[in-house]
């Protein structure tokens, strides 16, 4: 029972520290410098996720298979041309369902 109360208790901190942070800081406007990095982070996000799951398969690095690599391309070229960083996801899916279902 002690192992609950300390699972319990640690949850609710942790979720108190992150809500705090919207909490405190909700209502109030970030300084203009903030305005660039903070609009390169989704692409970031993205960008590290990809490279991750790309390139690395139980813990080895190996080669890419020919779906995530058309899917990856397919994306790329989305955000370039629109801008948009959702894209990426809408024209790289179905390229990867597409070719996974060809390719095996």
């Amino acid at each position: 029972m002690n192992a609950w109360i300390v699972i319990l208790a640690v949850g609710a901190g942790t979720y108190l520290f992150r809500a705090g942070m919207f909490v405190v800081l909700g209502r109030r406007s970030l300084p203009a410098w903030t305005a660039t990095p903070m609009g390169l982070v989704a692409p970031a996000a993205v960008a590290a996720l990809v490279a991750s799951l790309l390139f690395t398969s139980g813990r080895q690095v190996g080669a890419v298979p020919v779906a995530e690599l058309a899917a990856v391309a397919a994306g790329f070229l989305a955000v370039r041309y629109s801008g948009n960083v959702m894209h990426a996801f809408v024209a790289g899916m179905p390229v990867f369902w597409l070719l996974d279902a060809v390719v095996t």
